[in-house]
């Protein structure tokens, strides 16, 4: 990879410019440190090499204590680092891919197997970095998408709703109808309610990914029984469940309490969400199963829809966030935020979620949570 940057940490001097003047001969920019010290100094001043390789043992800050200097540091962290040292034993070079670093190179070396190695981590870290790249352009696109969507289109309700009582009221008095009054607050009441659950989702999805989740959890987990959980997820869909002609059945397999050691809002929040996937995606006069039941030392929900499925091509991608299956034909999907919400509060309570799908034959999602046993004093995990 020519023009790439290179830091080479090495304490004999010799050594340091003759690595120098092989790497330079094949073009690339090379940047000398005799030390981990004078190697981190460089890269407090903004230097940001392509590739680090480094030697071991080296007087004020050896090779070890640089690498872990160099992963407190984010914009460092990709950065591909080869050990070149002398201490060539099975234990030594274990400790160094035991740390994280790339590549472990021994002296005396051959200059050709040192520039294939190097070439090698250099085309490595390039795909990487052009994996990432498409990934943050899909990332864009698709906020893009949501924000022209997901926005504009609740908004244009409120704002539609709000022009079409203005331009009654602004009109004849005796031309107001109730009829005409309703139809506006509906469309103002359906894009606040779609606004108010857009932004309820990014907070909770925000307290996923900041790590929050797992503090309430930790704070006040206490023993819920799944089958109220369910049925309280099921509660909360009523209305869109009434308004889509979607019955439920919910059922148990044993008549005891199948209690998890959980926060109850989180919980209902998850499984909420996967109610809610499995009313849009089924059609009129469909039912949607709930079925609790235990495995092992899990305690296990299962929902099952009879809807439109998610294609196989699909489901690969259905726990990321902003991605939605057949978007352009399901336009009331939401932000794509639903399936990595639920398994984000899944995952903090130590569960597993799976998804299984056949498209025109429906979805059945699978919850595993650990069971806690009722006692005296309240509940006991199982083991």
């Amino acid at each position: 990879m020519p023009d790439a940057t290179i830091l080479f940490v090495e304490d004999n001097e010799d050594l340091r410019k003759n690595a120098a003047l092989v790497l330079e001969m094949e073009g690339y920019d090379v940047r000398l440190a005799s030390d981990g010290r004078e190697a981190l100094d460089l890269l407090a001043q903004g230097f940001q090499p392509h590739l680090i390789v480094s030697d071991i043992m080296m007087p004020r800050m050896d090779g070890y204590q640089l690498f872990e200097a160099i992963q407190q540091v984010p914009q460092l962290r990709g950065v591909p680092f080869i050990f070149l040292t002398a201490r060539s034993s099975r234990q030594d070079i274990s400790t160094g891919k035991q740390l994280g670093v790339d590549d472990y190179l021994v002296k005396p070396f051959d200059p050709e197997d040192f520039l294939i190695a190097i070439e090698n981590k250099l085309r490595r870290a390039e795909v990487m970095r052009a994996g990432v790249t498409q990934k943050l352009d899909d990332a864009r696109q698709m906020l893009v998408q949501l924000l022209s969507h997901e926005l504009r289109t609740p908004l244009t309700y409120v704002t539609g709703g709000f022009a079409l009582l203005a331009e009654e009221l602004n009109g004849s008095a005796n031309s107001l109808t109730q009829s005409d009054i309703d139809i506006s607050l509906s469309l103002i009441q359906n894009g606040t309610q779609r606004l108010n659950r857009l932004a309820e989702q990014m907070v909770l999805y925000s307290q996923i990914v900041s790590g929050y989740v797992v503090e309430q959890i930790h704070d006040l987990a206490e023993p819920l029984e799944l089958d109220s959980l369910a049925y309280d997820a099921l509660t909360a869909h009523h209305k869109l469940g009434k308004e889509r002609e979607i019955t439920f059945q919910q059922s148990a397999s044993v008549d005891g309490p199948l209690l998890v050691q959980g926060v109850h809002d989180l919980l209902v929040s998850a499984i909420s969400e996967i109610v809610r996937n499995a009313i849009q995606y089924s059609s009129p006069g469909q039912q949607v199963d709930l079925d609790v039941f235990e495995d092992a030392d899990f305690v296990v929900l299962r929902i099952t829809d009879r809807g439109s499925g998610i294609p196989p091509e699909h489901q690969p991608d259905i726990w990321d966030v902003l991605i939605q299956s057949n978007r352009g034909q399901n336009e009331q999907q939401g932000a794509g935020m639903g399936l990595p919400i639920a398994r984000g509060i899944v995952t903090a309570h130590q569960g597993t979620i799976e998804l299984s799908s056949e498209p025109d034959h429906g979805t059945i999602v699978t919850i595993r949570l650990p069971r806690v046993l009722a006692s005296g004093n309240g509940a006991s995990p199982t083991v």
